[in-house]
């Protein structure tokens, strides 16, 4: 993952993958396990995945993003049976209306928002906000040392959702990180 990282930060974000402590904590009370329709954004390797996997339902559909074509390889390989699109979230509300999906129940995102320009953030947020049911939840990371972009995300967060909630440090991961939950 380090090698991927200082090749493509923009494509990869992190040095390593998240720990099981973090994923664990994304998906922690935001109902994947009664969702009908789920998304994953920057799925990475897959360790949100395979959390989601063990808990949402078998007729839940589940959606994942991954613009790096080395880890949608690996994504394929750990998860053949996920619906995997090797494009950038974006493409989301497109991708969800081909496959006749009005709304999402829950969105999840391994997305690296503190290298993103405002801009970035602002078009994708709005990308995530658009494809959520009323009610739907977002759950993405942020890690604790606040960069200036860091700290605008979480700004837009507040503004854009109708509650957000952040949870504890996460502590078993590297960096460690905290988690927001929004709620539109």
């Amino acid at each position: 993952m380090l090698w991927h990282f200082l090749r493509n930060p923009r494509k990869t974000g992190a040095i390593c993958s998240s720990s099981k402590s973090l994923a664990q904590a994304m998906i922690k009370e935001v109902g994947i396990e009664k969702a009908k329709n789920i998304a994953e954004i920057g799925a990475g390797l897959g360790v949100f995945t395979q959390e989601i996997l063990k808990v949402k339902q078998d007729q839940s559909r589940f959606f994942v993003f991954e613009i790096n074509k080395y880890f949608v390889q690996e994504l394929q390989k750990k998860f053949p049976e996920i619906s995997l699109y090797h494009c950038g979230a974006e493409n989301m509300l497109q991708i969800l209306s081909d496959e006749n999906v009005d709304a999402l129940d829950v969105v999840i995102s391994g997305l690296p928002w503190s290298i993103f320009s405002n801009k970035e953030q602002d078009v994708l947020l709005e990308e995530i906000y658009q494809s959520l049911k009323h009610g739907g939840i977002f759950s993405t990371f942020a890690y604790i040392f606040p960069t200036p972009q860091a700290r605008s995300f979480k700004k837009k967060l507040f503004k854009k959702f109708s509650s957000v909630k952040i949870s504890k440090i996460i502590w078993k991961n590297l960096p460690p990180a905290y988690v927001y939950y929004c709620q539109k």
